[in-house]
């Protein structure tokens, strides 16, 4: 259920697919607008990582010490958040 936040703008869920713990930085939930920034630290060498926010594949950036960062901005509507892995090394 979503929530009534200050200024009007309300608070809504993130689905992660139960993945929230691989994801650091990860939040239950966020108010609209809210500029989000996450991070995936959990790499294999031989796997390929694609991201998904709001149903859409989204690009993400790499970082030594974070890892793949992702970023989106909260919309207002209730989103998923998820990490497909596949093993690159699967014919």
């Amino acid at each position: 259920m979503s929530m009534l936040f200050e200024c009007g703008k309300k608070n809504y869920k993130v689905d992660y697919h139960g993945q929230m713990n691989r994801f650091d930085g990860a939040k239950e939930n966020y108010v609209e607008g809210t500029e989000v920034e996450i991070s995936y630290s959990l790499i294999a060498t031989d796997t390929d990582y694609t991201f998904y926010v709001d149903g859409k594949k989204v690009s993400v950036e790499w970082n030594n010490k974070k890892g793949y960062i992702i970023r989106f901005t909260m919309p207002a509507h209730d989103i998923e958040v998820y990490c497909n892995e596949k093993n690159s090394m699967e014919k």
